[in-house]
């Protein structure tokens, strides 16, 4: 779950928490299915675009970071996928960890990872992280990051087993479900840091599934993540 991206100052890291693995692994299953339930992308045309999709991450990659090292023989796919996400100070996007990389960081920690698994819970952890992002720039819109071009993520951390108040507030007090994730992004918006907390939550929806809903906001420590929550409150 960006979660999230891969921070290659701290290596080649799985952000799924073991706890929250099985969600993830279900609703990648269920995206699975729908996938194999649409007509199929025409064979020569998938190559094609297979190719440059590999290229392309090659190319935007080359400069930004040295090439992972891979300890297993696994067959899985090596080319990563270049995030939306413009990473502070690189003059680039991060980059997310190929499924070969993700097979790996699980097999790391021990938690007997699937290789068919990593062609559906890559993506969706991609896609996860996109829609976080979404999020984060919904807050700062109109906030100053546009006059240099935007906001940009500085870095990540996750923590499945450390609550924030409002997760503990919702689970411990209100009797809602607790979220399976946690996670901690910090923004660079022109030269100032402002933190972001973000919650996610699954539920097993009868109709569509099992789901993972986020909850991002402002982190509440600092003047500019009270002023950021505060004028969400008062509707602007």
């Amino acid at each position: 779950m960006v979660g999230s991206t891969v921070d290659e100052s701290r290596g080649s890291k799985c952000p799924v928490d073991h706890d929250s693995k099985e969600v993830w692994l279900k609703q990648a299953a269920v995206q699975q299915q729908q996938q194999e339930s649409k007509c199929p992308v025409d064979h020569e045309a998938r190559e094609v675009w297979l190719r440059q999709t590999k290229q392309d991450v090659e190319c935007s990659s080359e400069h930004l970071m040295s090439s992972p090292q891979y300890q297993t023989s696994v067959a899985l796919p090596e080319s990563r996928q270049v995030s939306s996400i413009p990473r502070t100070g690189s003059g680039a996007n991060w980059i997310y960890p190929s499924q070969k990389q993700f097979y790996e960081a699980m097999l790391r920690k021990n938690w007997d990872p699937h290789a068919p698994d990593m062609q559906t819970v890559v993506p969706l952890h991609n896609s996860v992280n996109e829609r976080v992002w979404n999020y984060i720039n919904f807050w700062e819109k109109d906030q100053g990051g546009e006059s240099c071009g935007g906001i940009q993520l500085t870095s990540f951390k996750g923590d499945s087993k450390k609550l924030t108040p409002r997760a503990w507030v919702r689970s411990q007090i209100l009797g809602f479900s607790r979220p399976f994730d946690r996670h901690d992004w910090s923004v660079d918006r022109c030269g100032k840091s402002i933190d972001y907390v973000i919650d996610f939550y699954s539920d097993d929806d009868q109709e569509k599934g099992p789901q993972i809903y986020l909850d991002v906001r402002p982190k509440l420590n600092s003047v500019e993540g009270f002023r950021l929550r505060a004028l969400k409150w008062l509707g602007f």
